[in-house]
């Protein structure tokens, strides 16, 4: 069989999913690092991209072109563009790239996700007791930090949840030829604004001024802490969720059902 691989963009969601699934050995790709292991009779791949759509993009292109694979998986956290709690699962049921020129628009197609897999996330969301928001999802090239754009970015394309690296994942899964589904949980809500615009971090020389605006406006600590301590609930949820999906699903007895592919 084929393995899975499991895309994140952080250290922090991969050590989420890694606490679920262990693994035994590392392989680079390309200079991509990727963590294997094997639960049953399905082997898995998890890889950390780095955040934002072209390190996701480089990443996945790298892999799937070295290795064939029977599922991708993007996941690890999102925002919650619907109403949910900090913890929810989303489980998407299509993909869009986004853009802000003054005002959010699509790009190109959605990207449809694997119905069947997707039914199987769920059967195992549901063991682990977790609240579950089934939608499309968009992916934006920056951090939407302020509640106002996150709202806005709702009217615009109705999504139930938005991150940065899923939609460039399946369109790589699309060229390949290889099912993808989304499965993230909610680290911050529709109508709240974060501490501080985290795109000043992604910049090449945005430390320095990520660390100014810091110390410029003290009560970012307090928001920086929120946001940790809901970052966690959301880790803990991911774990929740690949534990009861690694029982569930990759046994076996099961694995050939729910996941295509050999």
């Amino acid at each position: 069989m084929n393995p899975i691989a499991i895309f994140v963009a952080t250290r922090w969601e991969l050590q989420a999913v890694r606490r679920a699934l262990m693994t035994d050995r590392v392989s680079t790709i390309a200079g991509v690092r990727c963590h294997i292991g094997q639960r049953g009779d399905c082997p898995y791949w998890l890889i950390q991209t780095g955040m934002g759509p072209e390190s996701a993009g480089l990443a996945a292109r790298a892999v799937l072109t070295a290795q064939a694979m029977s599922l991708v998986m993007s996941t690890g956290f999102a925002c919650a563009l619907a109403p949910a709690q900090v913890g929810d699962l989303i489980l998407g049921t299509a993909v869009s790239a986004v853009a802000f020129e003054g005002i959010w628009a699509m790009k190109g197609h959605p990207l449809l996700c694997d119905e069947a897999v997707r039914s199987g996330c769920v059967v195992a969301a549901q063991a682990a007791g977790l609240v579950t928001r089934v939608g499309p999802v968009v992916s934006a090239p920056m951090v939407v930090w302020q509640a106002e754009e996150k709202r806005r970015l709702r009217r615009v394309t109705d999504a139930t949840g938005l991150d940065m690296e899923s939609a460039a994942v399946a369109a790589v899964a699309q060229e390949h030829g290889v099912p993808m589904v989304i499965v993230r949980t909610v680290s911050d809500l529709v109508d709240e604004d974060l501490s501080l615009d985290f795109n000043l971090f992604l910049r090449p020389t945005g430390w320095l001024k990520g660390l100014q605006s810091l110390l410029c406006h003290p009560s970012s600590f307090a928001g920086l802490n929120r946001l940790r301590k809901q970052s966690r609930v959301a880790g803990d949820r991911l774990t929740d969720w690949f534990q009861y999906y690694a029982d569930a699903s990759m046994g076996s007895s099961v694995s050939a059902q729910i996941i295509p592919g050999n």
